[in-house]
């Protein structure tokens, strides 16, 4: 076997500090884990990436080696949740409370925006859900008999 070089142990070394961090300051606060979802970071470390591609989650951190989901249905509740409270209820709020009703352009205009803010934050709200699943499992300790 060849040994790593210097600079290279020296990473690893760095990474796996970075990794038992966690261990030693307890669970993050929810304002933490859900900032580091939303920028697509590990919840458990803040290093690592979530993605590889625009959805393409990775299985572990690729710094401390969470394993980000049990199964792949596991964010489907948090995500439904961050879709319906974002998108669905200013727009009931809107033409419902406020009694406005736009003319055909403005609504097309309206609707295609709330679709492209939907597409383009889908994976920050991933990662969000997935922070949300990280802080669920820690509290109920099913990250610890891992």
């Amino acid at each position: 076997m060849i040994p790593a070089p210097r600079a290279a142990r020296g990473a690893v070394c760095a990474l796996a500090e970075a990794g038992l961090e966690w261990r030693m300051h307890g669970l993050p606060k929810l304002r933490t884990l859900l900032s580091r979802g939303w920028h697509k970071k590990c919840p458990q470390c803040g290093q690592g990436e979530l993605y590889r591609k625009w959805m393409r989650l990775h299985e572990h951190c690729p710094a401390c080696g969470l394993k980000y989901l049990e199964s792949q249905g596991d964010l489907i509740g948090p995500l439904v949740f961050l879709d319906r409270l974002l998108f669905l209820v200013p727009l009931v709020v809107l033409f419902w409370f406020a009694g406005w009703h736009p003319n055909l352009l403005l609504l097309v205009l309206l609707g295609g925006a709330a679709l492209f803010l939907l597409l383009y934050t889908m994976p920050n709200r991933n990662g969000v859900s997935l922070a949300i699943d990280y802080l669920l499992r820690r509290k109920e300790g099913d990250l610890n008999r891992a």
